[in-house]
């Protein structure tokens, strides 16, 4: 079979020496399926670890299964308390890693040959001459798992859609022809996507539409995540508490949505839902401590987002591969078309990801977030999705008084391929005054802006290099429009748009459950020998 008996013996050998090592190495059941026998020693000793056993040895593996009838037989007719011993002896705590690696493309092989994939360019397991057996050993060992997917990729999907796929053929026609059908269908239905949570902002940029790539950026600390959550939950959670009028609004949306975070846990996710839906600062949420009447209102807000699509994930260490595939899956699964990733920066995975790709050529940080923003454009337009991401700025942003892609932390060619650039910053005290001076002064009881969104791009919209000025609550994740002005802080007029949604949403407003289907509580009993 597909397997290396060795690197089985090391793995169970170090997981008894070191069970921590559960901990930092990503193990499962079906890493050991090659005889159910391994399957057996490894949950047991999985088991006794989860429930805080410090020394796991023959004896404690023997007496844990004796409390297992058809498992202890088994155990017992492989000689079970002989291999344990064995292996404890001969594990090799420093080479783990590569017993680890070597178990893992095991796995890997085997999940692919039972779906019915051709692994023989990876590794062969018919030859029988020792000298290509050794060959074969050798090209598994110089090849990556990253590798091996990239490969199984390349001749699976890349040289598919180069062959055969009519999507990136390039077409030509007579520029007049379907012109007039074209024209017609705008007044039908205006090339406009659903609100953003400023009507001035979906003015400006045309909505979210399918299709489109926006760029939010800003300095840390000053509300990119915030922002962008509050722009989701407009999308997907139909009621919303309006604070003013002390009642709940019904706002007629509810699209499928997914929140990709490399940083937030799903916790701190989660409270900025429920402070943007109830209109409840996110410390009283925190805390514990609400003011009269704010409990029953996060409550119902709770109600109103578990029947909602909004879905959350969090990776850290993450490729452009990784992104894609999320951004696949819930498409597919969940008929998620508007996305946020949050937000694009460079990672070790990503840099390993791009080397491993150009067979090893280095790139330099701008080429490879360009190489980032493309992957995640070209996916906008070839699935119909919209992406809301977000980057750092670089120091420049404090000294410059005009705010543009120059700012863009890492790589200004990043807003290349957006259809939105915006740079969001709390405004400084020159500019307070200036437009106090030019707008301000001439406004009856207009809040004091404490955010302005500097606009240096808009693809298909008529205003571009202009100030969005508003009243931001991070605390609650949302936002007031107060006014828009040129860079040289003259007023410009916006109609902040209203979108209808003529469809009916109640489709989507459903129960939703949990991506993983893993229980995720810690002091269950795992559910052992269930193969």
């Amino acid at each position: 079979m597909l397997c290396d008996k060795r690197a089985i013996l090391q793995t169970l050998g170090c997981l008894m020496k070191s069970p921590t090592l559960f901990e930092e190495y990503s193990l499962d059941i079906s890493d050991f399926e090659v005889e159910e026998y391994y399957q057996i020693i490894y949950s047991c000793i999985y088991n006794l670890f989860t429930q805080g056993a410090q020394i796991i040895d023959c004896f404690s593996i023997d007496s844990y299964l004796s409390a297992y009838e058809k498992q202890y037989e088994i155990f017992e007719d492989n000689h079970g308390r002989e291999y344990c011993t064995n292996a404890a002896e001969m594990a090799e705590l420093d080479n783990f890693p590569y017993y680890y690696d070597r178990l893992k493309k095991f796995s890997l092989l085997r999940y692919w040959e039972k779906t019915g994939v051709n692994i023989k360019f990876l590794y062969d397991e018919c030859v029988s001459d020792p000298v290509l057996q050794e060959k074969e050993r050798k090209k598994l060992d110089e090849t990556s798992i990253e590798e091996m997917i990239a490969e199984i990729e390349y001749q699976l999907v890349t040289e598919a859609q180069v062959r055969f796929s009519v999507s990136n053929v390039s077409h030509g026609q007579l520029a007049g022809k379907g012109m007039k059908e074209l024209k017609e269908s705008f007044k039908k239905e205006p090339e406009f996507g659903l609100p953003l949570q400023s009507p001035d902002l979906t003015t400006i940029a045309r909505g979210a539409r399918l299709g489109t790539l926006f760029l939010r950026s800003s300095s840390s600390g000053n509300g990119k995540s915030r922002l962008a959550m509050g722009d989701l939950c407009n999308l997907a959670i139909p009621w919303r508490y309006n604070t003013d009028k002390k009642k709940w609004e019904f706002t007629n949306l509810s699209e499928p949505v997914l929140f990709i975070s490399t940083e937030l846990s799903i916790e701190e996710l989660q409270t900025l839902v429920q402070a943007y839906v109830s209109g409840v600062n996110e410390d009283h949420i925190l805390n514990g401590k609400y003011d009269s009447g704010e409990e029953e209102v996060v409550d119902k807000a709770i109600d109103y987002i578990d029947s909602s699509p909004i879905y959350l994930e969090v990776i850290n260490n993450f490729g452009i591969q990784d992104i894609v595939n999320i951004m696949k899956k819930y498409k597919r699964e969940y008929g998620v078309r508007y996305f946020c990733f949050d937000y694009v920066h460079t990672s070790v995975k990503l840099m390993t990801e791009v080397s491993s790709s150009t067979k090893g050529m280095r790139l330099r940080e701008d080429q490879i977030l360009f190489l980032f923003m493309d992957t995640l454009k070209n996916f906008c337009v070839q699935n119909q999705v919209f992406i809301l991401t977000m980057t750092q700025l670089n120091s420049s942003y404090k000294d410059s008084p005009i705010k543009d892609e120059t700012m863009l932390r890492g790589a200004k060619n990043m807003a290349d391929r957006i259809d939105l650039g915006e740079i969001s910053l709390p405004p400084t005290k020159g500019e307070l005054d200036e437009v106090h001076k030019s707008v301000m002064s001439h406004m009856i009881n207009v809040p004091e802006p404490n955010m302005v969104h500097h606009i240096y791009k808009v693809r298909r919209g008529k205003l571009t290099r202009i100030r969005v000025w508003q009243k931001v609550d991070l605390g609650t994740c949302r936002t007031t429009d107060l006014f828009v002005t040129s860079n040289d802080y003259e007023l410009i007029p916006v109609e902040g748009a209203v979108v209808e949604v003529e469809e009916a949403i109640d489709k989507h407003s459903v129960s939703t459950h949990d991506i993983s289907t893993e229980d995720e509580d810690p002091d269950k009993p795992t559910t052992i020998f269930d193969f």
